[in-house]
């Protein structure tokens, strides 16, 4: 797993004249893209460089996963703690698969 050091931008939709940073990164066939929001690995009490490690082991071993059903467990398994309890945080996630 590899994460992406890039500079943020204004926030969608706050201001309709705003200017977006633009990054081209090299993808091997078969990577997979993830963009996400911080409700996906950010939670009180968690650490987050572990957050991101426990996301990249479910990435990992993901394999070659449908992208609606890969898209799918990690949010289920991220809005409900281990304790049954549903979190209220927001997710987006957009998960891109590179095709040779």
């Amino acid at each position: 797993m590899r994460v992406l050091d890039l500079a943020g931008g204004p926030l969608l939709g706050i201001d309709a004249s705003a200017v977006y940073p633009t990054t081209e990164v090299a993808l091997a066939p078969g990577s997979l893209l993830v963009l996400y929001t911080d409700g996906l690995v950010e939670s009180p009490g968690t650490d987050f460089e572990e957050a991101l490690a426990d996301l990249g082991r479910r990435l990992s071993d993901a394999g070659d996963q449908p992208l609606d059903e890969l898209a799918d467990s990690l949010i289920h398994q991220k809005r409900h703690h281990r304790d049954g309890e549903e979190r209220l945080d927001d997710i987006a996630l957009l998960l891109l698969r590179a095709v040779g």
